[in-house]
């Protein structure tokens, strides 16, 4: 008897330490002031912070991250088998993959070869700096592969890091570069603007081969002066490259001028060189809806031209009416450009303008299978426009669990709740990124259930057979936007169309220039639009209330539109500024793809067709009939007989 009670004092003794222990354990969890310590100290590298906030988050789902940002801080004190301890315990996680990256680079640059090869294998990233390193090391040994690889690197004139420096001297002294190979290389920099790294491929050649770092200076600060000044008649090589280089220069603000001088310096150029000149000019041209832009491109025929003069090339001549050069242009870019649904789509324009019209159906059919933009545009050509299926393919709660089970999507979203935006992003793509259409589209629930919708819609898009486009256009906010769109007289589709591309409905959305809320609007012209409304007592802080950021860019979206008179223009204009949306108009009037394809930025290019293709889905989901893509692009009046106001004086 007495043994029991002594067995049973000991078991409740036993019990009583152990709800000791996780009452201490709970006591000790990290708490909501806990995490904005922990942020703190992250942004100020306040690591004896980070140290003793580390025991708090023992055996919580954000364990890792203290260690972690002590682990990258510290990387060049830490032991090599702390390092490897975090990375066999948190293995197949983006913070494994992040550490192993910034380790490599310290390691390649220390000369700790034994555990740069042991640990570069497992690195599932490109990095170039890392790619240098390895490529280094290698060609020590006389590795003929590397060699191959370097001299790859070389040629493709990327821009790359001082890493990379060593790797191409070495190719230089091994005799593996020839003077065609750094001029190629010289060439492709200079056209790129990557004036330090011309410069540094510049120095690989004899003293008497390569030009002067100053004169490039000189070239690059005043072009024109530059041009002025060469009197030579015959041109050595390292003065046609500065010539070139000037040209393309001075085509960026003064086109007719670089044409003038261009055909000065055509005979000492040579033929090849003039070609490639020309090449330039007229790339500069089309970016600036120039009307000579075709022919100078007929200059540059035989020239080696890049993807990206090519398309501006096509560009150019969809705005000239020219379906001829548009199919020509298109056929020559590479197949891996000429896949993009843009280039098939206005392939399939120029063949059917040409007579091709079975050839024209082909592509189309093949386009109209895909919900982009160009998509839309295929299926309204082929007559066979069809409704968005809003009830799709939907999660069972076994599906939801199944995903919220996933520790990187429980990473994601506690990082989220903490305010760790880019670290919750980069958990929840590593979690989601090889996953099926149905593992998909519960993640998109989980993120909609957790109030993160960009997340919600992003996964959505990513699906290949099952689709919920419910979740890709969500209509959150409702009664605002409507009440916006009735009190300013605009589309709600659009202004939903609007919102999706420009917060994905993140009420607290920031972009890096400072632009607020739902509708992304500067405090600026926030408060330009508070003095037209007016809110007398307007503060920024209120950019962040649904209801106030909707009926401010919505104001500011009518005025626009008012001013500008076109949807497809007022679009551009909300991204890229109501000056420059008029500037891109032409003499003539343009289909509203045209303009849209045409358009110089490719942010706002992007950004006008993704809008357009929103308004669409959201005009079904928000009235239940099919609109015409082509109708909501419209036409964009030519600048022929219109009084040239300024915009841009009236609205900010």
């Amino acid at each position: 008897m007495a043994l029991t009670c002594i067995k049973t004092m000991r078991v409740l003794a036993v019990c009583a330490a152990l709800v000791a222990a996780c009452a201490c354990a709970r006591a000790q969890a990290p708490t909501e002031a806990d995490l904005v310590t922990l942020r703190e100290a992250v942004q100020k590298g306040q690591w004896k912070t980070l140290e003793a906030l580390r025991p708090r988050f023992s055996g919580h789902v954000l364990e890792a991250y203290p260690s972690y940002w002590l682990l990258v801080g510290n990387l060049e004190r830490v032991e090599p088998a702390e390092v490897q301890a975090f990375l066999a315990r948190y293995a197949n996680t983006p913070l494994a993959e992040s550490l192993r990256r910034e380790w490599l680079k310290l390691l390649g640059s220390s000369g700790a070869w034994e555990l740069f090869r042991a640990e570069h294998p497992r690195l599932l990233s490109d990095d170039t700096e890392i790619t240098c390193y390895s490529l280094a090391e290698r060609l020590g040994h006389v590795d003929s592969e590397a060699i191959a690889e370097a001299h790859a690197l070389f040629v493709a004139a990327r821009d790359t890091p001082a890493s990379c420096e060593g790797v191409f001297a070495s190719l230089a002294a091994a005799r593996q570069l020839t003077e065609a190979d750094v001029w190629e290389r010289v060439r492709k920099l200079l056209a790129a603007g990557a004036l330090r790294d011309a410069k540094r491929a510049n120095a690989l050649l004899a003293p008497h081969q390569g030009f002067r770092d100053k004169a490039l200076d000189r070239a690059a600060a005043d072009p024109a002066a530059f041009l002025a000044r060469e009197k030579a008649a015959r041109l050595a090589r390292s003065a046609k490259e500065l010539v070139l280089f000037s040209l393309g220069r001075l085509a960026r603000t003064r086109l007719e001028e670089a044409a003038e001088r261009l055909a000065m310096f055509a005979p000492r150029l040579g033929a090849e060189a003039a070609r490639e000149a020309w090449g330039q000019i007229a790339w500069q041209a089309a970016l600036a809806h120039h009307p000579r832009a075709l022919e100078w491109y007929a200059q540059a025929e035989g020239a080696p031209l890049s993807d990206s003069q090519i398309a501006w090339k096509a560009r150019a001549a969809l705005r000239a009416g020219d379906w001829k050069t548009v199919l020509a242009a298109i056929q020559a870019l590479s197949p891996e450009e000429a896949r993009e649904s843009t280039w098939r789509y206005w392939r399939a324009r120029a063949l059917r303008a040409l007579g091709a019209g079975e050839a024209a159906e082909a592509l189309f059919k093949g386009l109209a299978r895909e919900t982009n933009f160009y998509g839309l545009l295929a299926a309204e050509e082929l007559g066979t426009t069809a409704a968005p299926e809003w009830k799709g393919w939907r999660p069972q709660p076994a599906d939801l669990e199944r995903v919220r089970s996933i520790a990187g999507i429980q990473r994601a979203l506690a990082l989220y709740r903490a305010g760790f935006d880019a670290e919750a992003l980069r958990e929840w793509w590593w979690s989601t990124r090889s996953m099926g259409d149905r593992d998909l589209l519960a993640a998109a629930e989980v993120a909609h259930l957790a109030d993160v919708p960009d997340r919600a819609i992003f996964t959505a898009e990513r699906t290949v057979q099952l689709h919920d486009f419910s979740q890709r256009f969500p209509t959150p906010h409702r009664d605002a936007l409507s009440a916006a769109a009735r009190q300013w007289d605009l589309d709600e589709a659009l202004l939903y169309g609007l919102i999706r591309q420009e917060s994905r409905f993140v009420i607290e959305a920031r972009s890096r220039a400072g632009a607020m809320g739902l509708m992304q609007l500067m405090p600026s012209t926030a408060r330009w639009v508070a003095r037209q409304i007016p809110v007398p007592a307007f503060r920024i802080d209120m950019l962040t209330r649904p209801e106030v950021n909707v009926n401010f860019g919505s104001y500011y979206f009518r005025r626009v539109l008012s001013e500008l008179g076109d949807a497809v223009m007022a679009t551009a204009a909300y991204n890229a500024g109501p000056g420059r949306a008029r500037r891109w108009r032409d003499e003539r009037s343009l289909e509203g793809a045209i303009y849209a394809e045409t358009i110089p930025f490719n942010e706002t290019r992007d950004y006008v067709k993704k809008v357009i293709a929103n308004a669409w889905f959201y005009h079904h989901k928000l009235t239940g009939r099919i609109a015409s893509i082509r109708q909501l692009l419209g036409t964009v009046r030519g600048r022929n007989g219109e009084t040239d106001s300024s915009v841009a004086s009236i609205i900010p």
